[in-house]
């Protein structure tokens, strides 16, 4: 029990190299062996080894966590449930705090259902790495009923993060005492947002019914995820100062972020006509026509019904926030700004949402003809 590294180090000829006391030297990556459970039966203490990391530090201090989490559920007589399916553990998990407050929520109830079909009814710690890979590549050759097409990789990573989530969730709890979803291999998600041109998006937009269009042009002109939108409560809207507050709990990245809207004048012409329309103990900024939140899932459709009749695109709601990128950048807007407005963390995230249309290209390419041209004449 401790921390080793488990590889000898070789000459060129293959031969072991000795330290000073004689003992073979080590090398590569450093190991943990810790207790993580008691036999139900005998009571032995059982006793897991893991590759930790590189670093001796590093390593040292997975191996105190382990063992601090052990000592804790001996202490406190908690044991693997060895009872409780995949499915079983799936509804506790969504059913802990931390998973509720979550801006995805909805996604994640979706996100369960292939998982649920295809492990459900497995144990939980029957679970194996195996068994998790092979699902991945199962659900890649697997046609979503919502999209007819099969599932991508993107969407197929989501699931696996979340199972992952959970089974991090039910270690803590001494539900299960392994994660069988860690360290899989995840698929290369292709970006797939696409720009949509002014002159275009006015032309969906005359074709959504009236309730819709506020929400769309809110996306529009501030990069706000369609659920951010949809689940807009009043409390956060600031007219008289112009801006919107939102809390970690609203956001998808889980950070807070401020909207200003004052000085776009068709933004501000939006949240002044909700504010008229505004119902009575209407909670949603963005409603139906009684009232009623409008269904995340139902905009999308209206949307691409849009796109069909304005015969452009295809194009999809979360389109919009890629455009509002790329318009930011366009109109030369600081990178860190656009990324403090949209919530996006790392440049990578950044770089997927942003895109070269045609203006910007061609812009490039007469810029370096200018070049070229004065290189040329010297």
């Amino acid at each position: 029990m401790g921390i080793f590294q488990r590889y000898t180090k070789k000459d060129k000829k293959g031969s072991d190299i000795l330290e000073k006391n004689g003992q073979p030297k080590r090398e590569g990556p450093w190991f943990v062996q810790y207790p993580y459970a008691r036999d139900s039966e005998t009571g032995k203490i059982k006793y897991r080894t893991e590759k930790a990391s590189f670093s001796k530090k590093k390593a040292e201090s997975i191996f105190r966590a382990e063992m601090d989490t052990f000592q804790e559920k001996d202490k406190l007589g908690i044991h693997v449930d060895h009872e409780m399916t995949f499915n079983e553990l799936l509804d506790w998990g969504l059913k802990q705090e931390v998973m509720k407050v979550k801006a995805s929520t909805s996604d994640d109830l979706a996100r369960t259902n292939m998982l649920r079909e295809v492990l459900g009814d497995h144990k939980a710690i029957q679970i194996t790495p195996l068994m998790v890979d092979n699902f991945r590549f199962q659900m890649k050759r697997t046609k979503s009923e919502y999209t007819k097409k099969n599932y991508s990789g993107a969407t197929i990573n989501k699931m696996i993060a979340l199972a992952r989530r959970i089974y991090y969730l039910a270690l803590d709890a001494g539900i299960v005492n392994s994660n069988p979803f860690t360290r899989r291999g995840t698929f290369k998600e292709e970006p797939k947002g696409k720009y949509i041109p002014d002159t275009e998006f006015r032309a969906i937009s005359d074709h959504l019914p009236d309730y819709l269009k506020p929400v769309v042009v809110t996306a529009y002109l501030t990069g706000m995820r369609r659920g951010e939108i949809l689940e807009l409560d009043w409390s956060r809207v600031n007219l008289f100062g112009g801006f919107l507050d939102l809390t970690p709990e609203d956001t998808k990245t889980e950070e807070p972020r401020r909207i200003y809207f004052n000085s776009t004048k068709e933004l501000k012409d939006v949240f002044i006509q909700v504010e008229w329309q505004r119902r009575p103990n209407q909670k949603h900024v963005f409603a139906k026509p009684d009232g009623k939140p409008v269904p995340k899932r139902y905009t999308e459709r209206l949307f691409k019904k849009a796109c069909e009749k304005a015969k452009v695109g295809p194009y999809r709601i979360h389109d919009l926030g890629h455009t509002f990128n790329t318009n930011m950048i366009k109109a030369g807007v600081n990178k860190v700004v656009i990324m403090k407005l949209t919530g996006h963390k790392t440049d990578k995230m950044f770089t997927r949402y942003s895109h070269l249309d045609k203006e910007q290209g061609e812009d490039a390419m007469a810029k370096l003809d200018n070049l070229v041209s004065t290189v040329r004449n010297k």
